[in-house]
């Protein structure tokens, strides 16, 4: 209804323009009508006056010197009325396309708020633990359910600060799992933390006064399985089983 509203009033301002250029054409007509009407009003006054001419020619010049001049104080009050209903109308136009604009943003939230009623996984596989029940109302931020990727499988291996001396990315791992015992993993180092793990905790510690003991830091790193293992293996393995990794250098 708003869109036909618009188109509607588009047209009518349309056909005020053209109301107005029609005003102006007529106005210029008559003001030169007008002009000489009153040149040939002035100029039977001289020859009245002489006698040059009858009273009855001269009231003809009058009259349609005063004529051209009533019509053309009509054709001005008309094109000021034209310009008043363009304004008019160009007022409730701009009010049309606010009242467009507000519905069109009320619909767009509409949009979004029913797209948050549907909640899609990051990712594919397999959902762990579940934190919600049927009918339970659900809250911004809120935890749902725990997702396992099958697809994206990985690593955290904690080295000592010592033994990162050799190890650099790339670098093939061998890795055995307590789970798997018979079979061998193999991967490679994909990247390496700018961090220690303690840097990471709640309360990270404070060495800036020194320990009495020192403690050896731990490094993760994360270790990506490579394309030799086979699928039917990789399928045992579950995430937070424990493995032991042995880097090559």
């Amino acid at each position: 209804n708003a869109l036909a509203a618009k188109i509607a009033m588009g047209t009518s301002i349309s056909t005020t323009a053209n109301n107005l250029s029609v005003s102006d054409a007529a106005l210029q007509e008559v003001k030169i009508l007008l002009d000489n009407a009153e040149k040939d009003f002035l100029r039977y006054s001289n020859l009245l006056k002489q006698k040059a001419v009858t009273q009855q020619q001269f009231d003809g010049v009058k009259t349609n010197y005063e004529a051209l001049k009533a019509k053309y104080a009509l054709l001005e009050r008309q094109k000021q009325t034209t310009n008043l209903v363009k304004t008019e109308q160009t007022q409730r136009l701009d009010q049309n396309n606010a009242t467009v604009a507000v519905a069109s943003a009320t619909l767009d939230l509409a949009r979004i708020n029913l797209s948050y009623t549907v909640v899609l996984a990051p990712c594919n596989g397999v959902t762990g633990r579940k934190n919600i029940q049927v009918g339970q109302l659900v809250q911004p931020g809120m935890v749902l359910v725990d997702v396992v990727d099958e697809s994206d499988i990985w690593v955290i291996a904690n080295y000592k600060e010592k033994q990162m001396k050799h190890i650099a990315i790339n670098h093939s791992v061998k890795i055995t799992v307590d789970a798997v015992p018979d079979v061998t993993f193999y991967g490679t180092v994909e990247s390496i933390s700018q961090a220690t793990g303690a840097s990471f905790s709640l309360i990270p510690q404070d060495n800036s006064a020194g320990n009495f003991v020192k403690v050896q830091q731990r490094i993760p790193l994360r270790i990506r399985f490579t394309d030799k293992n086979l699928p039917k293996n990789l399928q045992k393995l579950r995430s937070g089983m424990n493995v032991e990794c042995k880097v090559k250098y």
